[in-house]
């Protein structure tokens, strides 16, 4: 059960975090491209080869952003589920008072064998 509130919001640290993300993403889309369409010539394939390095720190960014967007779900799932935890118990709680209070109101009915039952048994 997912309730809109707040938390469906994203922050701006979040936000940020994407457009960086989905940027990312966009330079890898549009170099494939470039790429693709440079394959008859040789010349600018080899000038790429001599830049390897980048392209595999490239790949190391993109694998720390998706660790980091991971690791940031896993911790926002945990805080959603310890206040989903507190809601309950201040639910809990708040239900017993008026549990509570409603017997409080009820007028206590003490029955009390009248003398003449016992003799019958």
């Amino acid at each position: 059960m997912f309730v809109a509130d707040k938390r469906c919001i994203m922050n701006q640290r979040r936000r940020i975090f994407f457009a960086i993300f989905g940027g990312y993403h966009l330079i890898i889309l549009f170099f494939t491209f470039y790429i693709g369409s440079k394959n008859i010539d040789f010349g600018v394939l080899a000038k790429l080869y001599s830049k390897i390095s980048l392209l595999k720190y490239g790949a190391i960014l993109g694998v720390v952003l998706f660790l980091i967007d991971l690791v940031w779900n896993w911790i926002e799932t945990k805080n959603a589920e310890k206040e989903q935890e507190a809601l309950r118990l201040e639910n809990n709680t708040l239900k017993a008072k008026v549990y509570d209070f409603q017997q409080a109101a009820k007028p206590v009915v003490t029955e009390t064998p009248s003398p003449d039952s016992k003799k019958s048994l």
